[in-house]
């Protein structure tokens, strides 16, 4: 049986939910979508924190059935072993931070309040705020308040028997408190082997921090997988919505000969791969992974070639060693945005309003149909 968690949960009132994942001991798994899409809500189902009458599934971790709707089974939060980093931190404003770690210590199997404060005074060591520990909340800086969370979330898990889940943890604290942030938890995760769930909408942090990702639109979980195989080869539109795929295409799909096929994408034909999964003749989406796209001047690129775009630089805005480019498509109603490094188009002399050709290879495009259905590619 799995040591991992595994979540499967229905729900239609007051949130629909209907998401399933999974997450191994020493794995990061972040649940990504837009504000309002479910994920709080499901972070806080695994910990005990939310009810509701029609609520069903399990929620499980190893053997240890917390949730089963089937069996009757519904764990309070306290009787799960849970470490809750919530968005705001929720601290005591009355205790500091060795009681406010101690408090959750003492909740545990332990031999006293005295063993719970020098077991805070561990963590607080271990995440740098040693000299800190008798200051009330006000008195400590939005990294510091969120090292104290953290800190009585480990606490709750620190023989290695729970699960760690991180709500926008790291959302109130500046940009520069947020790197410092990112590294802590990355060397936590050396020598903590609990499933870690972390809730964010921002689809950067996900991808620096996560072993996979679990996209949520509407309280339902639509594609899981590592971030760089979802952002290459979202399931669906929807999918590559949310993730924020700028080159997302309309066009219809025809086979050919020999494994390969074509997207008529307005006056253009593209040559393309045939995984076997599209009927020829189906209209559909399909996205372009901008970084494989190779990048010509007009006297440059020789023809012929397939898959050769004939483009207008219609905009080129420097940030710093990158440019953002939009190039509109000749043939089609569309533009692709790129980022292209300046000093490559520096050295091609190129500036708004040239023509410019890009080439795009045959496994650059991934493509869905266009209604969302159960047999949409994975």
């Amino acid at each position: 049986m799995s040591t991992g968690l595994q979540v499967r949960l229905r729900s239609n009132s007051p949130v629909r939910l209907n998401a399933e994942f999974d997450c191994a001991p020493g794995e990061l798994v972040a649940l990504v979508g837009a504000s309002g899409s479910g994920k709080t809500t499901l972070l806080r189902t695994i910990a005990g924190l939310h009810q509701s009458a029609d609520l069903a599934g399990t929620v499980q971790l190893g053997d240890q059935l917390w949730m089963d709707s089937a069996q009757r089974i519904r764990l309070p939060a306290q009787q799960r072993r849970v470490g809750l980093v919530f968005q705001h931190y929720a601290l005591f404003p009355h205790l500091n931070a060795i009681e406010t770690i101690a408090l959750c210590a003492d909740s545990m199997p332990a031999n006293g309040l005295k063993a719970s404060k020098n077991t805070a005074k561990i963590w607080l060591e271990r995440l740098g705020l040693s000299e800190l520990g008798e200051r009330l909340p006000h008195q400590l800086s939005g990294g510091q308040q969120q090292r104290v969370a953290l800190a009585r979330a480990l606490v709750r898990i620190q023989n290695g028997k729970g699960v760690l889940l991180l709500d926008e943890p790291f959302s109130a604290v500046d940009a520069p408190m947020r790197q410092v942030l990112y590294r802590e938890l990355a060397q936590l995760r050396q020598n903590l082997n609990v499933p870690i769930i972390l809730v964010t909408h921002d689809l950067h942090e996900a991808r620096r921090l996560a072993d996979r990702i679990v996209i949520i639109d509407a309280g339902e979980s639509l594609q899981s997988g590592a971030p760089a195989h979802v952002m290459r080869s979202p399931r669906n539109a929807r999918v590559a919505q949310l993730v924020g795929i700028h080159n997302h295409f309309h066009a219809q799909f025809h086979k050919a000969e020999s494994g390969h096929a074509f997207l008529h994408w307005g006056d253009l034909r593209l040559k393309v791969r045939d995984k076997g999964k599209i009927d020829s003749g189906t209209q559909v989406t399909w996205v372009m992974a901008g970084e494989a796209v190779q990048v010509f001047s007009s006297s440059e690129a020789a023809a012929p070639q397939d898959n050769l775009l004939k483009c207008s630089l219609s905009e080129m805005l420097p940030l710093g060693e990158i440019s953002l480019c939009r190039l509109a498509v000749q043939g089609t109603p569309d533009t692709i945005q790129l980022n292209l490094p300046t000093a490559q188009l520096s050295a091609m002399g190129l500036a708004t309003g040239d023509s410019i050709c890009l080439r795009v290879p045959l496994d650059s495009a991934h493509i869905m149909p266009l209604r969302d259905d159960a047999n949409a590619p994975k």
